[in-house]
């Protein structure tokens, strides 16, 4: 998380949006520091925040999850940044892989598991990005398909003169095919269930060559009541998305 108190602006980094290389332009030429860590939410912020500091200027990051699902794939696919290979990142010493990703890990990269058979065993759950929790009191949520454009909105917003356009810090690597073709005939009803509620809440289509795609009235309700629980418990708590207590209301509300 970045924040300055000279131009009075808090950027919550959310994971796999561009959000890297905003920070680092942040820190470089718009007075920003790191406060918190890294990948910390509002509530987080607003937890220890001042009342003068709960004014600032709030933005953040959001990104297809369909893009975003494929771009984990991959990642797991390639082994990342040996990241899921480097103890020092497990996150019993402090850093971000869990038994979760470890388990995702064996799957995709050391069982040569396909696509459709990782989403269907790793993803049969209402998307709900839980780093986004608060996003009701954010002032401008930036897309990561529009992230140039939207930061120099953004920057203009603060009163700022655009210093230069956003660079691409941080590359993940390059996938050889577009995201919508990982997504198979046999697997688009499913998607279409667990991801079209958060899809529908952000604005995002469906590929135009899926055809008319329906969202199931079952999965609009249950993210609905999923995201009216979460946003009333965000104005009174602080909610971390790898805490253990967080973790089992996930799996609680998952379950409905």
């Amino acid at each position: 998380m970045i924040l300055s108190h000279e131009h009075k602006y808090v950027f919550v980094e959310i994971p796999h949006t561009g959000s890297h290389s905003i920070a680092a332009e942040l820190i470089a030429y718009y007075g920003g520091e790191r406060i918190l860590r890294k990948h910390a939410n509002l509530t987080q912020f607003r937890s220890q925040a001042s009342a003068s500091e709960k004014k600032y200027f709030v933005f953040g990051t959001v990104r297809n999850p369909l893009d975003s699902a494929v771009t984990d794939y991959s990642k797991l696919q390639s082994n990342h940044r040996d990241q899921y290979t480097n103890e020092d990142l497990l996150i019993a010493r402090g850093g971000h892989i869990t038994p979760r990703h470890l388990e995702e890990f064996d799957f995709v990269h050391n069982q040569g598991a396909d696509f459709p058979a990782f989403m269907q065993r790793f993803r049969r759950k209402i998307y709900h990005n839980w780093f986004l929790i608060g996003s009701a009191r954010y002032d401008f949520v930036l897309r990561f398909e529009n992230l140039r454009a939207d930061y120099a909105e953004v920057i203009g917003r603060l009163g700022l003169d655009l210093v230069r356009e956003l660079p691409h810090v941080n590359p993940t690597k390059k996938k050889a095919r577009d995201y919508a073709e990982f997504y198979t005939a046999d697997i688009r009803d499913f998607v279409a269930r667990y991801y079209g509620p958060f899809m529908q809440h952000w604005g995002y289509d469906f590929p135009a060559a899926w055809g008319e795609v329906t969202v199931p009235w079952s999965s609009r309700l249950r993210f609905a009541m999923l995201e009216a629980s979460v946003n009333a418990v965000a104005k009174f708590a602080k909610l971390d998305p790898d805490n253990p207590v967080l973790s089992r209301l996930k799996k609680v509300s998952e379950a409905f």
